[in-house]
């Protein structure tokens, strides 16, 4: 279950329906802890770790223009929102100059945004700016998350479960929370429909779940601004398959209800590699055996042996394959053999200059 749902029930009288009510209210409440914060400790905590930390590598080096540039999710994301600073008091040629400075080396989410697609959200440009009151700051913030998800959900992302004001800084949110508590001062241009109440989520857990929303942000804008690049091309122009009376091995999937068409895609060309490079690489190991044949149905545990790995960059760097495949286990069984195989994968991503911090 993805998302948050409130459902208003209609106040009946008697005790009963009352405290079932609130019974049914405080499970639902639960639930959505627990999906939003992973207890620490757990396997589940530490999966989501994992993917934070993956998130913040791959855009800190490749979601921004002119370069890298370090990102956290969620501090330095929700700090930056803004390319011109407010001001109150400054005169016009200093404005301007500390403008110019802070825009220059401020990054924001936008810029992400305008990077990856080449356009920005409605509403929003390239040189954005907030009012100096605080209540119309906020509003304007929410506005802007508005406008993102919005944009993104346009594009395919699955972020329903992700409002507005989960992506906002804490003092914000409580802001928020606070100007939509009274009718008369909520803001024309907020998204949350009318008769709607906003989430009110406890101080204490706010940040665990502004964490959540922001990954869920970033994965989603990897899958359909980066992983939607992934097409399918002529299939005269895709080198063939050889499989040796294999008729179970099947290098392509024709549907899926867990991956979207560029996953099946990437699917399909790691088997067809597998499949051609296995006997070239390791015609001449040192185990005289060559690995058997296998149907590479995704991207976790059947990558764990690094011999997949090691055939998807066999096949464009065949350089590497006397000094450094040649050397693996192409029939592993241990979790010593496992960590050989993919000491060797993690070396050769060096030796050729892809160096991304991957961890053995």
């Amino acid at each position: 279950i993805l998302g948050i749902e409130i459902i208003h029930e209609r106040l009946n009288s008697g005790k009963s329906k009352t405290s079932k009510k609130n019974n049914d209210r405080s499970m639902e409440e639960e639930k959505n802890e627990q999906w939003f914060f992973p207890e620490e400790g757990t396997k589940a905590y530490v999966f989501f770790e994992k993917v934070v930390n993956a998130a913040q590598t791959w855009f800190s080096l490749f979601g921004w223009p002119e370069g890298s540039h370090s990102l956290s999710i969620p501090e330095t994301i929700r700090r930056e929102v803004f390319k011109i600073q407010f001001y109150s008091s400054a005169s016009s040629s200093k404005k301007f100059s500390r403008q110019s400075d802070f825009s220059k080396y401020s990054k924001t989410i936008y810029d992400v945004i305008l990077h990856l697609s080449g356009k920005m959200p409605p509403g929003i440009n390239s040189s954005q700016f907030l009012p100096e009151d605080y209540t119309e700051r906020v509003t304007q913030l929410h506005f802007q998350h508005s406008s993102l998800l919005d944009f993104l959900s346009a594009q395919g992302a699955c972020i329903s479960h992700v409002l507005p004001e989960f992506l906002l800084e804490p003092e914000d949110y409580k802001k928020w929370i606070e100007i939509t508590s009274f009718t008369n001062t909520l803001p024309a241009c907020s998204c949350i429909p009318k008769g709607k109440p906003s989430i009110v989520i406890h101080t204490t857990q706010f940040e665990a779940c502004s964490k959540r929303a922001w990954t869920d942000v970033f994965l989603q804008i990897y899958k359909v601004l980066v992983l939607s690049r992934v097409v399918p091309h002529c299939g005269n122009n895709l080198p063939p398959i050889h499989v040796q009376n294999s008729p179970k091995v099947n290098p392509c999937f024709l549907s899926s209800n867990i991956y979207c068409d560029s996953e099946r895609i990437l699917l399909s060309w790691m088997n067809t590699n597998y499949e051609n490079a296995r006997h070239i690489i390791w015609k001449n190991c040192h185990q005289g055996v060559v690995p058997s044949e296998r149907w590479i149905v995704n991207f976790d545990k059947d990558l764990l042996d690094g011999l997949i790995f090691a055939t998807q960059l066999g096949a464009y760097c065949p350089f590497l394959i006397e000094s450094h495949f040649e050397k693996m286990y192409t029939q592993p069984k241990r979790s010593e053999h496992y960590l050989h195989n993919c000491l060797i994968i993690v070396n050769a991503l060096r030796e050729i200059g892809f160096d991304m911090d991957i961890q053995v």
